[in-house]
């Protein structure tokens, strides 16, 4: 698993010399690996490589680590999961992948670029990644790090969107689901060890407990969450015991409770059901997370003059209807403009058939006492 804790490295050599890679340039350098711009001599085409770093390629485990997400990514071929084109040694024995190279962002980065996901929006990426994430169930493979980092949004060629899972670099293989499964680690790891990252982490994951495919749907419901109402659950200052302590004694409120976007309620029951701190209490299954979102979808309001699916911002909270205006995007402005113009074009006119009304009477009354017929 390669995160990016320091700007990119250019090696001194390229350490693709031999294979039928030729470096173009570093795009991410983190603890345990680099990652890579590549191209294929022959074919001219630009993929990515993800390669363990020098100082590592000694260690066994995380050797193994590398051949199992290869062999995940090569028994998962599925539109909603990178692809994987190649597996190899570098000529100094270190192992690297190579994958699709993909036009678009991460959800992490459109979330930091002030991106403000639909509601539907948000439910479509996480469908998209239940599908992914049922595909690998499957086959007995967990992914453990489900986060907005490894959630790629993909730029289409005709302009659509769809996810991209990534990163299958601490997935947990569970003997004897499929046939067709990765073979597991040779040395399974030690109950103990924690996988993963804290904000997005199961309760069991962060006690060091044995996870199943239930970690993966509490982690996805984290990172619904975050696309709903632009926070998670707990305090997002938290770091390390603090965020793990959150997450196994604090009840999270639901989303809609931070959100500028109506949420509708059984939207915030669906997320709050996979935020069960228990396994047990949660989805059963990934197939069960996804029918209760597919429901959900009709609760959603929607712009009638608008196809982009926008949920309309209540006034609530505290917030007044022009700071939310200012805040949501100009399909929602004008379907609350819209629904007020309305409400004001009813309003005068019943005031002017009052009016009406009143100046009739006056009128009938004075020409009574004037005895004019």
């Amino acid at each position: 698993m390669v995160k990016l804790v320091t700007p990119p490295e250019t090696p001194d050599s390229d350490p693709f010399e031999g294979t039928i890679y030729r470096l173009v340039r570093p795009l991410a350098h983190g603890g345990m690996g680099q990652v890579f711009l590549v191209e294929h001599r022959q074919l001219g085409r630009q993929l990515v490589a993800k390669v363990l770093k020098d100082e590592l390629a000694g260690d066994s485990l995380l050797v193994e680590r590398f051949r199992i997400e290869a062999q995940s990514l090569g028994k998962l071929r599925h539109p909603n999961v990178v692809a994987i084109v190649g597996f190899g040694n570098t000529s100094d024995k270190r192992p690297f992948l190579v994958t699709e190279y993909l036009q678009g962002q991460t959800i992490a980065q459109a979330l930091a670029s002030g991106i403000m996901f639909t509601v539907r929006e948000s439910i479509r990426y996480a469908r998209e990644t239940l599908s992914a994430l049922a595909a690998a169930h499957e086959l007995g493979i967990i992914h453990r790090d489900i986060k907005p980092e490894n959630l790629f949004i993909q730029q289409q060629p005709d302009g659509s969107t769809q996810i991209k899972v990534l990163d299958f670099g601490v997935a947990r293989v569970i003997p004897g689901v499929s046939p067709g499964a990765p073979q597991p680690l040779a040395i399974p790891t030690d109950t103990g060890l924690v996988f993963g990252t804290p904000h997005y982490m199961s309760p069991e994951g962060a006690l060091g407990e044995h996870v199943d495919h239930r970690a993966d749907i509490y982690s996805l419901g984290l990172v619904l969450y975050r696309m709903l109402a632009r926070r998670g659950p707990f305090n997002d200052d938290l770091s390390g015991n603090g965020i793990f302590t959150a997450g196994l004694t604090q009840d999270p409120k639901p989303p809609s409770f931070f959100a500028l976007s109506r949420i509708p309620p059984e939207l915030d029951d669906v997320v709050l059901k996979a935020l069960q701190r228990s396994p047990d209490d949660r989805y059963s299954s990934v197939g069960e997370f996804d029918a209760a979102l597919a429901n959900v979808t009709q609760f959603i309001v929607e712009d009638e003059n608008d196809t982009g699916e926008v949920a309309i911002p209540l006034t609530a909270r505290g917030h007044s209807s022009d700071s939310l205006l200012a805040t949501t995007s100009p399909a929602a402005r004008n379907a609350v403009q819209s629904h007020s113009a309305r409400a004001n074009v009813i309003l005068f006119a019943v005031i002017m058939l009052a009016t009406s009304v009143l100046v009739s009477i006056i009128v009938m009354r004075l020409g009574q006492g004037t005895g004019v017929p």
